[in-house]
């Protein structure tokens, strides 16, 4: 069933067709927060706010724009409010705790990876414009829709982005 189809369901009253939904682009949704917080609870606790705002709003979702698209300006949107929040009260919050492992292998290795932990690293911006052209394949078009950026911001943060992770990847400190 295409998503079209099933965000009518939805629309229509149909319980299946939001879980199936909902199954489908659950591990995208978290990997971005988690890709972007470097945090498991944290992501995980961001991500059913998502899904809990998705299905709020779902009977407003037009498909004038993807479904995917409409899903991940909402997580966009609601990391931007997280980061917002933990910036008034930073005594609050804390962004890298360290809780065990989880117990999935495939959330170990990113756990563990390199790379992940220079991405967490990145200004806000940057990482989460890296994330969505590089780990989801959005196109620049649609990551200055999902942000609320110009499309030649959203190439320099992208760029800028790129330099850092390579030069913290390679051993350089600027």
């Amino acid at each position: 069933m295409s998503e079209q189809n099933m965000v009518r369901k939805i629309q229509s009253g149909d319980r299946l067709a939001m879980n199936e939904l909902i199954c489908k682009y659950y591990q995208p949704v978290f990997a971005f927060f988690y890709k972007n917080v470097g945090n498991y609870h944290q992501a995980k606790d961001l991500t059913q706010e998502v899904f809990m705002k998705m299905a709020a709003g779902i009977s407003k979702y037009r498909p004038k724009t993807p479904f995917k698209n409409w899903l991940f300006t909402i997580a966009s949107n609601h990391l931007k409010n997280y980061y917002r929040t933990i910036s008034r009260r930073p005594e609050n919050y804390e962004l890298f705790e360290d809780y065990p492992a989880p117990d999935n292998e495939v959330d170990k290795i990113l756990i563990l990876s390199d790379t992940q932990a220079a991405l967490t690293r990145l200004p806000i911006e940057q990482k989460e414009a890296v994330i969505l052209r590089f780990y989801y394949g959005f196109s620049i078009h649609d990551i200055s829709k999902i942000t609320n950026a110009k499309e030649s911001t959203v190439k320099a943060r992208i760029r800028y982005g790129l330099e850092k992770l390579k030069n913290e990847l390679e051993g350089y400190d600027e």
